[in-house]
Formats: C-alpha cells, structure tokens, sequence
C-alpha cells in the first residue's frame, strides 16, 4: 500500500466569526507542531488539495481556528465544510519517538510469529487508546494498539509484530477453528 502524499491535519467543521475563519478538528493532540506552518492545502476527503496561505490561527485544545487566505467570509468557509486540512508529506515533522502518524500505520500488515493476521484497515481512537480494525480474508478484528499486545512497529518491513504471550484468538484475530476450541496449534 502506497503512502499518501499529505498528513491530514484535521477538518473543517465551521465558520467562526464574520471575517472568514473556518474552525478546524485536529485529528493530531495539538497545533504545536504545525504552528510555523505559511501554509496548508484544502480539499474534499482523499482529494484533491488545493493550498492556502496561513494569514492566522488560534489553538484551542483539540481545535484550532484558522483564517486563510482569500476565504474572507462564512459562505466562503460554509464552502469547504468536511473539507480535510493537510501538509504534504514530505514536509511533516517527525512524530515525537515511540509515536507514529496515522498513515504509517493504515496498509502494516499484522503478524504473530510467522502468521500473517491480516492488515490494519482503519484506527479508531478512543480515550484510553487507539484500537487498530485489521482486515483478512475470513473478516475483521479489533487490536488494541498497547504495548501489552504490540511488541514492535516496524515501518521499514511494513509490519506490526504482536508480543508473544498476546492472546490472539481472544483479541479476534485466532482462525475459526481455534476460537472454537479446536486442538490445532
């Protein structure tokens, strides 16, 4: 699977104020490391982009309102609604160690020992952590995605390695027969 072009930052959810500032849901933990950004690129979901200046932008929590260039009404932001916020790829910073950007993850196949158990289709985040929904032939199961189930994330082999003592027919990714009780190893 062929990574994206841009990090998706974020979407558009709504005007704010009169002068055209649209309010944007990170889907990273904060603006920081996007602050100094001069500009991002605009688009529906999965494209096309279309880039904007960074006139302004105010951080509150997961949100943060940005005013961008030439979108200097509501109507203009009403028009880019869902709407997805992106930097291109190649100029992402570095997620802080230990951590991984959503993309990286999205296509990593998903192994225990030499077992291949399907790949990650989706991430859902919940408040306590990201659950990976993994995909393969006979469905979908949930992984959370803790370091009692992951043993290691290895992006060059574009693959997740389960910890050994991970009990993987409980977490949904056994085969049929073993999470019917089957004596199979």
């Amino acid at each position: 699977m062929g990574r994206p072009d841009y990090l998706i930052l974020g979407r558009i959810t709504k005007a704010h104020g009169i002068r055209g500032e649209a309010k944007v849901v990170l889907y990273a933990d904060d603006w920081a490391p996007f602050r100094g950004f001069p500009r991002c690129w605009v688009g529906p979901r999965g494209g096309p982009f279309q880039p904007f200046g960074i006139e302004a932008g105010s951080e509150h929590g997961r949100t943060v309102t940005l005013k961008l260039v030439g979108v200097d009404t509501p109507e203009a932001v009403a028009s880019l609604l869902g709407h997805e916020v992106a930097i291109p790829r190649a100029d992402a910073p570095p997620p802080p160690d230990g951590t991984f950007y959503h993309y990286d993850i999205l296509g990593l196949e998903v192994v225990s020992g030499d077992r291949s158990l399907g790949s990650v289709r989706e991430i859902v985040e919940t408040p306590a952590h990201d659950v990976y929904v993994i995909q393969r032939d006979t469905g979908e199961w949930l992984l959370p995605a803790t370091r009692v189930c992951i043993r290691r994330i290895d992006l060059a082999a574009g693959r997740i390695e389960l910890q050994p003592s991970a009990d993987v027919a409980g977490l949904g990714g056994g085969d049929q027969e073993e999470e019917r009780g089957s004596d199979s190893v």
